[in-house]
């Protein structure tokens, strides 16, 4: 043994350091355990909150959206009718009825001039549509005549039609006369 050894040198130092360091790190971690009853309470509390106040502001963006999307597809309706009146002034089609030629071979009967609200009228004249709601055609479709109106209600996939959140085309009924396109966005 060396000298320094039997005077409580290097090694008995360091030893009593190494202790106390080890000693002092376990009662940090004893008393670092987890979080306390009142920790867990506040941040309940205030998760509660949080929810409570952007819950509504979450509801309120879907029904701003089913609104989009109903006001989106009453621009659609209007703009379909558009160009079909255009090709039926070309193709002399605007009697009380009559059929006009799409480019892509799509037959629409008309109304003096613009869509009859049927599904081989209005409905055939929208791009990608069809009478069952789909993923990029969110609507239930369903035929007018006369005066009564064709429908276009929102209808998520699964879901059931709603006939307060909806387009509606009602088709000419006179030379001259232009359909009427609108929407209904107080159930949305």
């Amino acid at each position: 043994m060396s000298r320094r050894d039997n005077h409580g040198g290097l090694r008995g130092r360091r030893g009593f350091i190494m202790k106390h360091i080890v000693e002092r790190g376990l009662d940090m971690k004893r008393q670092q355990a987890g979080f306390t009853l009142i920790e867990l309470v506040v941040v309940i509390i205030i998760l509660g909150i949080l929810a409570a106040v952007a819950l509504p502001k979450f509801m309120g963006l879907s029904t701003d959206a089913r609104v989009s999307v109903v006001s989106g597809m009453t621009g659609s309706v209007a703009e379909a009718a558009d160009m079909v009146h255009a090709l039926a002034e070309v193709q002399g089609q605007v009697a009380s009825t009559g059929n006009v030629t799409l480019p892509d071979g799509t037959k629409i009967t008309t109304a003096y001039g613009y869509p009859d609200a049927t599904a081989t009228g209005i409905l055939a004249s929208l791009q990608d549509s069809s009478t069952a709601p789909t993923q990029t055609f969110p609507f239930t479709f369903t035929a007018g005549s006369g005066t009564t109106p064709a429908t276009f209600a929102y209808t998520a996939v699964g879901g059931t039609a709603n006939t307060k959140c909806e387009a509606s085309y009602t088709a000419p009924a006179a030379t001259g006369a232009t359909p009427t396109v609108s929407a209904t966005t107080s159930g949305c």
